[in-house]
């Protein structure tokens, strides 16, 4: 089954970092019912001095119902890894992570630039829509690797909604408070 929406906008930019948002990103029906699968999911709270959130774990570890696993089998496909690798000009191979994550009424995930070893593409799946008063924002810093202060990119989550950034020592972001709702994504990285 072909996920990928046939009416799909994609929106580039390279400041203050690559990024892309790609909407509608996925088949709203099949979207749907991702979003509605994770209810049948374990999240465990996590809680540090970076952030505070709800989280599944990797699907590469779970037994997923039937939308999840489609979702997750089409990341991994040769076709999908190829669309994103050619519309990022990034090498990928066939290891992806992929979880859920939930946050709830003053969770928060502060600045970081996501560098672990082999991840090159981020990627975060919207299944929720906040208002901008509701937080939860992308905010995107400027290009500065040593302190970054100054948000110059603001991305509010609009369901079914995919947005990709390139993982460097200067993608900076975070997830902006969230205030009185829930921001659901699905989210992870492409590695090369």
């Amino acid at each position: 089954m072909e996920l990928l929406s046939k009416t799909i906008r994609i929106t580039h930019d390279k400041h203050p970092f690559p990024h892309w948002i790609l909407y509608p990103a996925f088949n709203e029906l099949s979207i749907k019912k991702a979003a509605a699968a994770l209810d049948s999911l374990k999240f465990t709270r996590s809680v540090s001095d970076l952030f505070q959130f709800w989280q599944t774990s990797d699907f590469k570890t779970l037994k997923l119902p039937q939308p999840l696993h489609e979702l997750y089998q089409h990341f991994l496909s040769k076709k999908f890894l190829s669309y994103i690798a050619k519309l990022t000009n990034t090498k990928l191979s066939s290891t992806i992570d992929m979880s859920a994550f939930r946050y709830e009424d003053t969770d928060y995930l502060l600045p970081h630039d996501d560098q672990l070893e082999g991840r090159k593409i981020a990627y975060v799946l919207n299944l929720s829509t906040l208002k901008e008063k509701e937080g939860g924002a992308l905010e995107l810093f400027e290009n500065n690797k040593s302190n970054p202060t100054k948000v110059v990119k603001r991305y509010q989550p609009v369901f079914n909604s995919l947005v990709l950034f390139q993982v460097s020592p200067t993608s900076w972001h975070q997830v902006a408070e969230v205030i009185k709702k829930n921001r659901l994504t699905i989210t992870g990285w492409f590695h090369d």
